[in-house]
């Protein structure tokens, strides 16, 4: 209690009895003047331009900005240290070094800080709360500024001191171009010069590279199936060193010290664990866990907290002052059963996401574990996912909202966001959680109406009953539909479906209609092309499913699917120039296409092959029946299908028509697996050839992984290949290829037992000349193993290989496998299309 009444405290700006006008302009000249420091850091000049631009935008006047830090007659508006500028007019030491200040006196304003950044808030502060300007959106069309009277301007200030209620604030994937970065400044989500407790990720990795240790120290690696494993690079960083060692822990904390001693104005060391995928078995590592089994499982809270508690333990002696971080996630995300509390010199980012709440218990359980690890940890922070790639809404402010507010009711001090959101669908969410950010109690109702009312006037009630409309139909739960969207393109279809599409669409139209401001216009046409974006895949999916379940059993049948393939292409090809439209729009719409798609590779765009998978096969069946029931039609509709325009689906349709058509060679060497005989190609990579297949390689994240050649269960009772204990794990199998080539890659595969999750999947990745990953993974096609189906699947993919690529890998795989499932592949080609 005493920790929350010191936070709330320290939320409450310090505000006097009285306040006093300032003018800034009058009789349309400039009545105050800017003053920044001679030696003024660039985040100070950008405040006072901002501020001198919306003091233009709101009056007509520009005030003058003096850059020498000297006193000025009359009304000085100073930022930063100026020479009238007093110990006084800062934030008392000792409080959140983010901390800003806005004093008046004498007629004039300073703006100050402990740090450039905070000193930018405070001018930042003021434009909006004394000025009245918004920033909802990067970009022009997305500011809000109020009416002004022209050639006046006349504005109360009052003295305020203003902490933070969240620090830090770290936002990932939110700055594409430069007016996504003036949004950051601008709303205070920026991280400051100095901030407490920031360093969480993992650094260990760091203490132990391989080029200094591999050799002369294996056993500072983990042990992995009774061998010391050593990174192939200094740069590999999934994996943990055998924590249970003396020197490990002591090469660690001597690392940590020397890095408190070069970094005085950091306060933290991380021991983080994140994406970790080996770790030591050894009988000492193993004893640190609370059961036999705990390895096998993948239960590494407790090993984790001991090591952690150790090094915060000798770091506390010779730096009483500094941290230990850590992340709260994954195989130590549940609270250890054997460390009854964390040292007090540890902070913990604990994962969850509020997006997940509409799955039944996923809130109450969330919250209990919060609950616990705050009686565990004394400082805690939230680390959350926003956007997770997808550009198919993914809207929850209200829950977003209870989130924050939650947190500060245990105490929790800062976060962490992968934001990675799609704009055109989560602006208002994402500019509420910036409010929320800097004070928690602001109502999301009210922050939400203000958003609307704004940007959209007179269209407001409809754009509200439209956002409202996209929440409800995030949290409405759907057969077949889970909640990890990243990089899974069939869970972001499923988050809505088409009749909610056509709905957001009618309401959209409805507000342009409603409204002849071609701002309020041009703003909601942007919602409007980013839902039509958004819609193919989800009615793709909805299609292919009905088109999947509809048996090929006659003319009729055979025709009733081939009707709705046809319609299904012609949208297809539709939705490939909308992509391309959309792509190179100048605004919001495509910089955040652009910057997902080409900057990041995250929205998967070539994964539509998932989506149309059940499409495509009921084509092969209904164009196999009337092959084998009426060889004059089938003449007659393969000719169609190749002479009409195609999207992804008509192309894949009309690739696999040339191959029937044209029988060309297999690119790839050993596609049946059935070649047997020791596998001597040098390995890349990190991949390996020892006990591959011949001609293929293997890859895995899992140590427990098992790679095999099944003889006797292939497609024809021949051999396959097989993954089992798969978390992210595949055959690898590479071809060079030219830009603007095309490519059909077939494949078979079956899921043992069919009732498993065996996690298959197949898709192609791209490498550069040079080798290296091909930057747009959104490009890549891939398709998923579908479960619960008996017997041999057939897996398609269409390739248009993008520019500056040089080889194309074919990758069969799996990934999050049941234990005792596995996934076989056989009879794999890859044909080139002329």
């Amino acid at each position: 209690m005493v920790r929350l009444l010191l936070i709330a405290s320290l939320l409450i700006a310090v505000i006097p009895a009285c306040a006093e006008k300032v003018t800034l302009a009058t009789g349309g000249e400039p009545a105050a003047t800017i003053v920044v420091p001679a030696d003024a850091n660039p985040r100070v000049k950008d405040a006072a331009a901002d501020l001198q631009r919306y003091v233009k935008l709101i009056c007509d006047v520009t005030l003058p900005i003096q850059t020498d830090g000297k006193a000025v007659a009359g009304t000085g508006l100073y930022i930063d240290n100026c020479e009238p500028t007093t110990d006084a007019d800062l934030p008392e030491e000792g409080l959140n070094p983010e901390t800003y200040a806005i004093r008046v006196r004498d007629g004039s304003v300073f703006f100050t800080g402990r740090n450039p950044t905070p000193v930018s808030f405070a001018v930042s502060s003021f434009i909006e709360d004394v000025l009245g300007v918004r920033w909802f959106a990067p970009g022009e069309l997305w500011e809000y500024i109020p009416p002004g009277t022209q050639g006046e301007l006349v504005v109360e200030v009052q003295d305020r001191v203003t902490v933070p209620g969240t620090s830090p604030r770290l936002w990932s994937g939110h700055d594409w171009g430069d007016s996504w970065k003036k949004w950051n400044r601008r709303n205070k989500t920026v991280v400051s010069e100095v901030v407490p407790r920031r360093q969480f990720q993992n650094n260990v990795y760091r203490v132990f590279p391989a080029s200094k240790y591999a050799e002369t120290h294996p056993e500072y690696y983990p042990l992995i199936g009774g061998k010391r494993w050593t990174p192939s690079t200094d740069s590999d960083r999934y994996w943990r060193p055998c924590e249970s060692s003396p020197e490990v822990q002591r090469l660690v904390v001597e690392y940590a010290r020397n890095w408190f001693d070069a970094r005085p104005d950091i306060d933290s060391f991380s021991v983080g664990m994140d994406d970790i995928s080996h770790m030591c078995s050894c009988d000492n590592c193993r004893a640190m866990d609370p059961r036999p089994d705990s390895y096998e499982k993948r239960e590494f809270s407790d090993r984790h907290y001991k090591f952690v508690n150790a090094i915060a333990k000798e770091i506390k002696k010779t730096h009483p002052d500094r941290y230990i971080g850590t992340l709260i996630y994954n195989i130590a995300r549940e609270l250890p059963e054997t460390v009854p509390e964390l040292e007090d010199n540890v902070f913990g980012f604990i994962t969850e996401t509020s997006a997940l709440w509409w799955q039944e218990g996923r809130k109450e359980a969330d919250h209990e574990l919060s609950r616990q690890w705050a009686k565990r940890c004394k400082h805690l922070s939230r680390y959350d996912y926003y956007g997770m790639g997808t550009f198919i809404p993914r809207v929850y402010p209200h829950a977003m909202a209870e989130q924050i507010k939650f947190d500060k009711s245990l105490g929790f001090e800062g976060m962490y966001i992968e934001v990675y959101t799609f704009l055109p669908h989560t602006a208002p969410m994402i500019w509420a959680c910036a409010k929320l950010q800097w004070d928690h109690t602001l109502d999301i109702d009210d922050l939400l109406g203000e958003f609307y009312t704004k940007m959209y006037g007179p269209a407001a009630p409809v754009m509200k009953e439209y956002f409202d409309l996209l929440e409800a139909s995030w949290n409405t739960p759907r057969p077949g539909r889970k909640g990890w969207v990243h990089r899974n393109i069939v869970n972001q279809a499923l988050s809505i479906d088409p009749e909610t599409v056509d709905k957001g669409l009618e309401l959209l139209q409805r507000a342009i209609n409603s409204t002849g401001d071609p701002d309020i216009q041009a703003r909601v046409d942007i919602h409007r092309a980013a839902l039509r974006f958004a819609a193919y895949p989800v009615k793709a999916l909805a299609t292919a499913n009905l088109i999947s379940q509809t048996p090929v059993t006659d003319a009729d049948s055979a025709a009733k699917v081939l009707v709705l393939v046809d319609r299904m292409s012609t949208v297809s090809a539709a939705w490939k120039s909308t992509v391309q439209e959309c792509h190179d729009r100048q605004d919001l719409l495509g910089a955040n296409i652009r910057g997902l798609g080409d900057l990041k590779g995250y929205l998967q765009l070539g994964k539509v092959a998932q989506l149309e998978r059940g499409a495509f096969v009921g084509a092969m069946n209904a164009l196999a029946w009337y092959s084998e029931n009426d060889p004059d039609a089938f003449a007659r509709l393969a000719t169609k299908l190749t002479s009409q325009e195609a999207g992804s689906l008509g192309d894949t349709v009309k690739a696999w028509l040339w191959v029937q058509e044209n029988d060309p060679p297999n690119l790839l060497e050993n596609g049946d697996f059935e070649e047997a005989g020791q596998n001597l190609d040098e390995p890349e990579k990190d991949w390996v050839t020892e006990g591959a297949p011949r001609r293929w390689s293997t890859w895995t994240s899992s140590p427990a992984a098992q790679f095999s050649v099944v003889g006797g269960v292939g497609k024809r009772d021949s051999a396959a290949a097989s993954i089992s204990n798969g978390a992210s794990t595949c055959y690898i199998q590479s071809h060079g290829v030219k830009a603007g080539e095309k490519y059909l890659c077939v494949g078979w595969a079956k899921g043992d037992p069919a009732t498993s999750t065996c996690g298959g999947q197949f898709g192609i990745r791209y490498r550069d000349e040079k080798g290296a990953w091909h930057p747009r993974r959104d490009l890549e096609p891939s398709v998923r193993v579908a479960e619960g189906t008996e017997g041999w699947q057939p897996l398609v993919l269409f390739a248009e290989i993008p520019e500056g690529t040089g080889s194309l890998l074919v990758m069969p795989g799996a990934k999050s496998q049941d234990e005792g499932a596995r996934v076989l592949f056989d009879d794999i080609a890859l044909y080139r299309i002329e």
